[in-house]
C-alpha cells in the first residue's frame, strides 16, 4: 500500500502537539519534539527571526502580486528580445556591452 507523494501538513495539525500526552501526563508531543529538535538540530529552534516580516505578508494580496509578477516577466522578455536583436547591431553594440575594467572617477 503506497503512502503517495503528498509532503507536509496541516497548520492546525500543530495545535494537537500539546495536546498529545506521554503515560505520566507531564510530557507532550511538544516538548519532545522540542528536546529532540534541541539535541540534534538547535538551529531549528532560531526560526522566529525567519518570521519578523510574516505579519506584513499578510497584507499582500495575491491579485496584486500576481500582476507585479507578470509586468517583470514581460519587462525580463523585452530585455532579452532587445539582447538578440543587438547581436546584429555589429561594433556599436560591442562597446556598449563590454563591462568597463576599471573605475572611471
Amino acid at each position: 500500500m503506497g503512502w503517495g507523494s503528498a509532503v507536509g501538513f496541516r497548520l492546525d495539525s500543530l495545535l494537537k502537539l500539546s495536546d498529545t500526552r506521554a503515560r505520566n501526563n507531564k510530557l507532550t508531543l511538544m516538548h519532545y519534539l522540542c528536546k529532540v529538535l534541541a539535541e540534534k538540530f538547535p538551529e531549528l529552534l532560531d526560526f522566529t527571526k525567519d518570521l519578523t516580516s510574516l505579519e506584513a505578508s499578510t497584507k499582500i494580496q495575491l491579485k496584486y502580486l500576481a500582476e507585479e509578477m507578470q509586468a517583470v516577466s514581460k519587462g525580463l522578455e523585452k530585455v532579452v528580445q532587445e539582447l538578440i536583436a543587438s547581436e546584429n547591431d555589429g561594433p556599436v553594440s560591442e562597446s556598449f556591452c563590454e563591462v568597463p575594467s576599471q573605475k572611471q572617477s
